[in-house]
């Protein structure tokens, strides 16, 4: 046996014979393995200074006794959250206890807390593990970016987009988890805009959008602390009530019509909002949702028939109205009209009814209009390929208009047909002859009489020589050559003193 490994010769290992100092020193044997673990674990020392250096949670370390110090004090983004974080009292009691458990059970724990700072709200997500040392490391991660997201995620899942507040999936899970439960004092509301598909087919769906959100805005007022106000459909909304008796519902759909009544009073109010609703009351024992959501409807369906005539009535004269701020209809306007129109029928000895049409046609004709952006109708100059196009569908608006209203549904086909010309050449279904109704072509010209002898944005008013004149020039192409003749003798025989 090697005498070196006698065990009377055994060199005591200290700390000079391991690093070559002394007569027993190990450094003929180990010098070399023992530079290159040194070498090793300065190349490991580096890379977790370096990891740590590219770590943006903020990281801290504590000797379990209270003692916390950063152990990443070069932070550029998150020194100023960590000054923040141990000058607050009451996180860093809280964080102690947090690393006295780690400390008592050795098992990794998450923390989580909010603070804000920079004017802002910031989340934070703590995580606390002690190592073999009995040394706690904690890393503070700044979860707001995800936080926000995922609220953002959240709203577009549980949120209508156009009103901000709950949807229809919200609104069915919430009655999911309440059905067949014993519940006290339970309400479900439906509401629903009256009119809306007539909205959005005279004024335009972004009208009809901004009435959406302002309904949805007066109902949240009135039920949002209360309960859960969610957009159920196009024009539908929802609102769950929990231990509320039924005269608080009562009260707050009072104070809810008080709110509409404010704002349809307001000066620009192009049109006035109405809701239909009802609601179904739940006292007590196990709740059927889908029941008590059903009867809940019938209930509003209800109220919206009582209400539906009036209402048709009530939005034809908002639009007209309307069409008058539009500075498009005067008075003088469709007073001089129903004069020459009243003229020109007695001379063609045209019965009553038809009379009474005509005088209503002259009146109501361009109430289409009232859904014709103010660019398009007041517009300076001529008008472009597309803007002409849109300016033709106020004959089809117009008639969904008169459909609506008990008052004007007998002329609503003459209002469609209004534009039609003689010789086929009008529209909107490019009707000729006497194909056009006798109403509609005594309005063609009585009608082009007075927007030629006025003024308007495009142009000044003519005299009435040159419009007597285009009219003649234009029978038997956009006029009933017939009618021109008498609207001619009319002319003549009645007005011309007078002018």
């Amino acid at each position: 046996m090697d005498e070196s490994w006698n065990h009377k010769n055994k060199k005591e290992i200290t700390r000079e014979t391991i690093i070559g100092l002394g007569e027993n020193s190990f450094k003929k044997n180990y010098y070399s393995e023992l530079q290159t673990k040194l070498l090793d674990l300065e190349r490991i020392n580096s890379r977790t200074r370096a990891l740590i250096a590219t770590i943006p949670d903020i990281l801290l370390i504590s000797n379990g006794e209270g003692q916390i110090t950063p152990l990443n004090p070069s932070l550029n983004t998150g020194s100023y959250a960590l000054l923040e974080i141990m000058r607050n009292p009451i996180l860093m009691a809280d964080l102690k206890q947090v690393i006295d458990l780690v400390m008592r059970t050795r098992v990794l724990s998450d923390y989580y807390f909010s603070m804000t700072f920079k004017d802002s709200l910031h989340y934070f997500e703590v995580r606390v593990q002690i190592s073999s040392f009995d040394e706690v490391l904690i890393m503070i991660r700044d979860m707001t970016e995800r936080v926000i997201m995922e609220k953002k995620l959240r709203d577009l899942v549980d949120k209508d987009t156009l009103t901000h507040i709950a949807n229809r999936r919200f609104f069915e899970a919430e009655l999911e988890q309440l059905n067949n439960r014993d519940i006290k004092n339970l309400t479900i509301l439906l509401l629903d805009i009256d009119g809306l598909k007539f909205v959005n087919d005279t004024l335009g769906h972004l009208l009809g959008d901004q009435v959406i959100v302002s309904a949805s805005q007066v109902i949240g007022r009135c039920f949002q602390a209360l309960g859960i106000v969610s957009r159920i459909g196009g024009d539908e909304f929802g609102v769950i009530v929990k231990n509320q008796p039924s005269d608080i519902i009562e009260s707050a759909l009072e104070k809810m019509n008080s709110h509409l009544k404010c704002l349809n009073e307001l000066p620009d109010a192009t049109f006035k909002i109405s809701l239909s609703y009802g609601y179904s009351y739940h006292p007590c024992g196990l709740v059927n949702t889908n029941f008590l959501f059903q009867e809940a409807d019938n209930n509003m369906y209800q109220n919206k028939l009582l209400k539906e005539s009036s209402t048709r009535n009530n939005l034809v004269k908002t639009l007209m109205k309307a069409l008058e701020a539009k500075d498009y209809v005067t008075e003088g306007h469709t007073s001089r009209m129903d004069t020459l129109a009243t003229l020109i029928g007695q001379a063609l000895r045209l019965p009553q009814n038809v009379m009474d049409r005509i005088q209503l046609l002259t009146k109501f004709h361009d109430i289409g209009k009232v859904g014709i952006p103010d660019s398009i109708l007041k517009k300076p100059s001529a008008l472009t390929p597309d803007e002409w196009k849109v300016m033709k569908t106020h004959c089809a608006i117009g008639e969904r208009i008169a459909n609506e209203s008990s008052e004007l549904k007998d002329i609503s086909h003459l209002i469609l047909k209004h534009q039609e010309k003689w010789d086929g050449t009008g529209y909107p279904l490019g009707l000729a002859g006497e194909d056009i109704p006798i109403e509609c072509r005594v309005l063609s010209i009585v009608d082009s009489y007075d927007a030629m002898t006025n003024d308007r944005p495009y142009r000044g008013a003519l005299s009435p020589e040159t419009a007597i004149n285009e009219i003649v020039s234009c029978a038997g192409s956009q006029f009933d050559p017939g009618m021109v003749k008498i609207f001619c003798k009319v002319i003549e025989q009645h007005l011309r003193p007078q002018q």
